[in-house]
């Protein structure tokens, strides 16, 4: 949406603009390769430390417990510990999620690690920052990034450039030292000593800002009691895929306060609403009255 809106205005002014997407795979842009850094001491635990007293200790701790999805977060190896950071759910709490029968029926293979994994084997430079961007540029970029950008500037008839991913870019970047790219805490270090002179210092020092929709807002406010409404319907409880229970826990806890939820609540939300539209066949599943008071804007 936000997008779609800023393409939108754009096109009032332009038939053609500038994107600087790919930036952060490149040149280490994202504030979680930051985390991961930070991390990279406890690889060098014992594995059998970390798999056989670390990990079952964090499933043994009580939900909400302090540090109990730290603690299982870095007792895997570094490329599911990746995995395991960026996803909405993590591995303890897909656990709890989903219901013993779903849990059966996907087995036990997990196609998304097993490509991680593959993609990280690619990388020669024995670099784990190199892996992490690699992996970002084979799946997040264009399964997510490209794909929402390409969309939403041909909607209003916008050409959208991508410069910084020109091959010859990328072969030449890809050879740069991780170090230059990620120095201590602060992300995309080369490309900012290289845009020093040309970039005031208020744009090139200002924190990092996301570009996506004010999901906290809507869930908190506008769409709070229609949330808790749709996850809690009898339709919703009988999919058979998440545990009723969990998700009443994770529906308290960030209505309490104690934690914020808003991501996998909306995860779970646009996965019922999907299903109804799609699986269901039903015309009316996105027909929502209450819809209508969330502001789309940017």
């Amino acid at each position: 949406i936000p997008t779609f809106m800023v393409s939108k205005l754009a096109r009032d002014h332009v038939t053609v603009v500038l994107s600087g997407d790919g930036g952060d795979e490149l040149f280490a842009g994202y504030t979680h390769y930051v985390v991961q850094e930070s991390r990279r001491a406890i690889s060098s635990l014992p594995k059998a430390l970390r798999k056989n007293v670390m990990r079952p200790l964090s499933y043994r701790l009580p939900h909400g417990a302090w540090g109990r999805n730290y603690l299982h977060n870095i007792s895997l190896d570094p490329i599911d510990r990746y995995l395991d950071s960026m996803s909405n759910f993590t591995a303890l709490g897909k656990d709890s999620l989903y219901t013993s029968d779903f849990q059966k029926a996907l087995g036990t293979k997990d196609h998304v690690a097993r490509t991680f994994r593959e993609f990280a084997r690619r990388v020669k430079t024995n670099e784990p920052l190199d892996q992490l961007l690699y992996i970002d540029g084979k799946t997040y970029l264009p399964g997510d990034i490209l794909v929402k950008v390409d969309r939403m500037s041909m909607a209003t008839s916008l050409e959208v450039r991508v410069p910084l991913l020109d091959h010859k870019l990328i072969e030449f970047v890809t050879k740069v030292p991780a170090s230059l790219k990620l120095a201590g805490t602060e992300t995309k270090h080369l490309l900012r000593r290289v845009a020093r002179d040309l970039i005031p210092a208020e744009i090139l020092n200002r924190p990092k800002q996301g570009f996506g929709m004010p999901l906290e807002e809507w869930i908190n406010q506008q769409l709070r009691d229609q949330i808790r409404e749709i996850l809690r319907e009898p339709r919703t409880r009988q999919r058979g895929y998440v545990n009723s229970n969990y998700v009443d826990l994770i529906l308290d806890e960030h209505h309490k306060g104690r934690r914020d939820h808003s991501f996998p609540l909306w995860t779970l939300l646009i996965l019922e609403l999907w299903h109804r539209r799609y699986m269901d066949h039903s015309p009316g599943a996105f027909e929502y009255n209450e819809w209508s008071a969330v502001p789309v804007s940017v």
